[in-house]
C-alpha cells in the first residue's frame, strides 16, 4: 500500500456565531490548539446562505492508524465523534473510493460557546488536490521581482463583478497554528477581509507559514489607466508594497493586477504579494470573459410581415451593451490642437464612432490622449488583427499582439527621435471603456 494511500487528512468543518474573522478565530483558538489542528480556512457565510457568521475548516494530520482500508478512517474518526457526542451511525465509510476509502461524519449540531461542529471529512493526502490552484497564466513573469507565487488553496469570497477581490500573501515564523494565527488577528480584523487560509509551507520548513486573505472591495474612479481606481494604490501602500511593483492588465470581464515583492521574514505576518481582479478570486482559473449573449427572435410589425423598427433597435441596444469595447491610448510629443483628429487619423474612423476621448500630460511632456471607441459584435482578437492589418504604423516596432481571457492588445512604438505620434497601444475586450 503506497504512502499516499495510508496518510490520512482530517477536515473539522465548524460553523462560528461571530460576524468577523478574528472573532471567529479568538473563540476557536482552544480547539485549535486542543485538537492539535495544523491548518486553517476560514470565510464568511454569504448573507442569504443557510447560515450565519463565518465557517471554518480546520485540518488535522493523525497518527497514522494500525488497521487499513475502511477500518483505518473509522480509528481516526472515533476520537472525533466522541467529542462531539456522535454516534457510530452518524460515519459514512466510502470502501469504493478511488486511492483510499473515504469517511464523513455529521451528526446532531450542537452548539457549545458559539461554535457549532458541522462535519468531519477523512480522505488521503492524495485526494485533497482539487481544494489547490495553480498559478494563473496571466500573472506576469518580472526577472527583477523574486516571484513568491505558489500553489493556493480555495478561497470563497462573495463579490459581483463591480467588486474588488484583493488576494493577499503573506508569510511568518510561528512554532505551532495556535501561535501564527494569534499573529494574524490584526489582518483579520479587517472589516473588508472575507476568507483567509493559513497553513505551513512544507517547502520553506522551520516553522514558517503561510497566509492568504481575500478582500472585497468596491470598485471606484475605474479608467484605463488605473482600472481598479485609486483605491488600490492606497491599498498596497497599507500593506507596505510598493505601487512600482504594480502591473495592471485589464481582462474583459474582469480586470486584473498583480504586485510581488520579497522582504524579510519576521515572526509577524510580512506581506509579499498582492493580487487583484474584478468579481473573482484572481487564482480562479475559472473563464474570464462574458460571452455576448445571443438568442434567436421573431421580429414582427403590427402586420405580422416585417420586424418592428423598436424592438429591433432595442434587440441591437442589448447586445452592444456586453460587446466587445476598443480603448485606443496615443502618447504625443508636442503640441495637440485636436486630439479627436488624431485617434481618427491612427485608426481612420469617423468622429461619430468614438464615444469619448481624454487627455492628460506624463511627467515626461507627453501628451497622452485615451480614446474609447464604439462597441462591436466582432470577437477581440478579431478587432485587434484588422487594427494591425491595416495600420500605417507597420514600419514601427510593434509587440506581438496578445490576448487572454477575452482580452486582445497591440502596442506600437515610433523611432528614435520621432515627433508626434511616438506609442500607440490597443486594447478591445468585453466592458472596457464607456458603458
Amino acid at each position: 500500500m503506497s504512502t499516499v494511500e495510508q496518510t490520512l487528512i482530517t477536515t473539522v468543518s465548524l460553523n462560528v456565531v461571530d460576524a468577523r474573522l478574528d472573532d471567529a478565530a479568538r473563540r476557536c483558538q482552544p480547539l485549535v490548539a486542543s485538537l492539535g489542528a495544523v491548518s486553517l480556512t476560514a470565510s464568511r457565510t454569504e448573507v442569504d446562505g443557510p447560515r450565519s457568521g463565518v465557517n471554518l475548516d480546520l485540518t488535522l494530520t493523525p497518527a497514522a492508524p494500525s488497521v487499513f482500508g475502511g477500518e483505518a478512517v473509522r480509528q481516526v474518526a472515533a476520537p472525533l465523534l466522541k467529542r462531539f457526542r456522535w454516534g457510530r451511525g452518524d460515519l459514512d465509510v466510502d470502501e469504493s473510493a478511488a486511492g483510499y476509502p473515504t469517511g464523513f461524519a455529521a451528526g446532531r449540531e450542537r452548539t457549545t460557546d458559539g461554535v457549532t461542529p458541522i462535519c468531519v471529512s477523512i480522505c488521503a493526502v492524495g485526494d485533497t488536490a482539487g481544494e489547490w490552484w495553480d498559478p494563473p497564466k496571466w500573472l506576469p513573469a518580472d526577472e527583477s521581482v523574486v516571484s513568491v507565487r505558489r500553489r493556493v488553496r480555495r478561497l470563497l469570497a462573495a463579490a459581483s463583478d463591480d467588486d474588488v477581490v484583493a488576494r493577499v500573501h503573506a508569510r511568518l515564523t510561528a512554532p505551532d497554528l495556535d501561535t501564527a494565527l494569534v499573529r494574524c488577528l490584526p489582518l483579520l480584523g479587517r472589516p473588508d477581509v472575507w476568507s483567509v487560509d493559513l497553513h505551513p509551507l512544507a517547502v520553506d520548513g522551520g516553522g514558517v507559514w503561510g497566509v492568504a486573505l481575500l478582500l472585497v472591495l468596491p470598485m471606484v474612479d475605474v479608467s484605463p489607466q488605473a482600472p481598479f481606481g485609486t483605491g488600490l494604490d492606497a491599498l498596497a501602500a497599507e500593506f507596505g508594497l510598493r505601487t512600482g511593483h504594480l502591473r495592471r492588465s485589464p481582462l474583459g470581464t474582469w480586470m486584473v493586477a498583480a504586485m510581488e515583492t520579497n522582504r524579510p521574514l519576521t515572526e509577524a505576518p510580512t506581506v509579499e504579494a498582492l493580487y487583484v481582479r474584478t468579481g473573482i478570486d484572481p487564482f480562479d482559473p475559472g473563464p474570464a470573459d462574458r460571452p455576448v449573449e445571443t438568442r434567436e427572435m421573431v421580429l414582427r410589425g403590427q402586420d405580422e410581415h416585417g420586424p418592428d423598427e423598436a424592438e429591433l433597435i432595442s434587440a441591437i441596444e442589448e447586445a452592444l451593451r456586453d460587446a466587445v469595447r476598443v480603448v485606443l491610448t496615443v502618447d504625443v510629443v508636442g503640441p495637440v490642437a485636436d486630439a479627436a483628429a488624431i485617434v481618427r487619423d491612427v485608426v481612420g474612423i469617423d468622429e461619430e464612432d468614438i464615444e469619448s476621448v481624454s487627455s492628460e500630460t506624463l511627467a515626461d511632456g507627453r501628451r497622452r490622449i485615451v480614446a474609447h471607441l464604439g462597441a462591436t459584435l466582432m470577437g477581440a482578437e478579431e478587432v485587434v488583427r484588422f487594427a494591425v492589418a491595416s495600420s500605417e504604423l507597420q514600419p514601427w516596432a510593434r509587440s506581438l499582439p496578445e490576448s487572454a481571457d477575452g482580452l486582445a492588445t497591440a502596442e506600437w512604438h515610433a523611432p528614435a527621435g520621432t515627433s508626434g505620434i511616438v506609442r500607440v497601444e490597443l486594447n478591445a475586450g468585453y466592458r472596457l471603456g464607456s458603458s
